[in-house]
């Protein structure tokens, strides 16, 4: 039968993921409150709700990929560029799914996925779509699938879900631990053998299947048909 600490915790989850859905506060004062309301009432130990920030190869990795991350930012005109170079500007739908694809499920696998790729794309789908006369909507999922697909998948940086995941085999290794010959330290190209085939699988399964979507209408059509009518 569960107890007080358990109905208490799951309370402070329940209201967490409530607070992340409904509310507009940055997501890390959600956290940081729920941790703070778990060691207020003495549901753990400090050392183990504390312990996730002592995950040298997680924490840290993260760090240096908003570091990252910012710098492409502050560089934003000058990537596109480089983008824009190594892309052109193609005629046909299924010519722009394997110009952009490829390279950002490629980028991805060396880079934290979202911030510094999926920004750094919009503008350039922005122009790639006008070219071809279609709605930018219709490249936005795939680019977001084609990210996930080759950072989650197929290198040790390419989310953070690998680095965590890598730094609690890490301490089940440590010595002192219970730790067996079944593990062995994740290293950067450890889920490349798995990994690579099924996004190459899947980036290709996106190629030959997003052109068959519906042709939905991004803000920008809305306006201008908007205004179109009104006039």
């Amino acid at each position: 039968m569960l107890g007080p600490d358990a109905y208490a915790t799951l309370a402070i989850l329940a209201v967490l993921f409530i607070l992340l859905i409904i509310s507009r506060l940055p997501v890390w004062v959600i956290f940081v409150g729920a941790l703070t309301c778990a060691m207020t009432f003495g549901l753990a130990s400090p050392d183990a709700l504390l312990k996730g920030f002592s995950n040298p190869p997680g924490v840290l990795s993260v760090a240096v990929l908003f570091m990252v991350a910012y710098g492409m930012y502050s560089t934003g005109g000058a990537i596109i560029i480089i983008v824009d170079t190594l892309l052109g500007f193609p005629h046909t739908i299924n010519q722009a799914f394997t110009r952009i694809l490829f390279p950002i499920a490629g980028g991805s696998a060396f880079l934290n996925n979202t911030p510094p790729l999926i920004a750094m794309m919009i503008p350039v789908i922005r122009d790639i779509t006008r070219n071809l006369g279609l709605p930018a909507s219709r490249f936005y999922i795939p680019l977001s699938f084609a990210s996930i697909l080759g950072g989650g998948a197929t290198t040790l940086i390419g989310t953070s879900t690998n680095l965590i995941i890598a730094g609690l085999v890490t301490d089940y290794l440590a010595p002192g631990t219970s730790g067996g010959p079944a593990l062995q330290e994740i290293g950067m190209f450890t889920p490349t053998p798995v990994g690579l085939p099924v996004a190459l699988i899947g980036i290709v399964f996106i190629i030959l299947t997003a052109p068959l979507s519906p042709p939905g209408k991004n803000r920008t059509d809305q306006c201008k048909n908007h205004s179109r009518q009104t006039l």
